[in-house]
């Protein structure tokens, strides 16, 4: 009964991951550990790609900075154009844009943290997400 729920779970992450898996097999360890390798390595991928975005969106923060400087700027010479409420909209975005990057880079770095110290947390994590995603169909 339980081991049926251990291959029910394992079946739905092999298909969610887009394999295969003939139970029959003398050899199935070896190749479930190759598969959680290639998932852990996945996890570490996506965690990279997502901390390059939030790199990006700290220099696009940066770079609304000094926009948000030069507009406040300009409001002081020339009070007839709307550059102060520019200027307001520049800092909302910049501040929200650091913000987020933070964020990102914060997250996927513990990711990555837990991939390279205790890979069976990452694979135990989405056997549970997949059990929980079973149970409720």
């Amino acid at each position: 009964m339980v081991s049926d729920e251990i291959i029910k779970v394992l079946d739905a992450f092999a298909n969610k991951i887009g394999v295969t898996v003939n139970w029959t097999q003398d050899n199935i360890l070896p190749y479930m550990q190759k598969l959680c390798g290639k998932y852990v390595t996945y996890e570490m991928a996506t965690s990279v790609f997502w901390i390059v975005i939030g790199v990006c969106l700290l220099f696009l923060g940066k770079y609304l900075i000094s926009q948000t400087k030069n507009c406040w700027a300009k409001s002081k010479e020339d009070p007839y154009p709307d550059y102060d409420v520019l200027a307001i909209v520049f800092g909302v975005f910049a501040a929200l844009s650091i913000m987020s990057g933070i964020a990102v880079i914060g997250t996927q770095m513990m990711d990555i943290i837990t991939c390279l110290t205790f890979p069976e947390k990452v694979i135990l994590d989405e056997l549970q997400s997949v059990y929980q995603s079973l149970n409720m169909k």
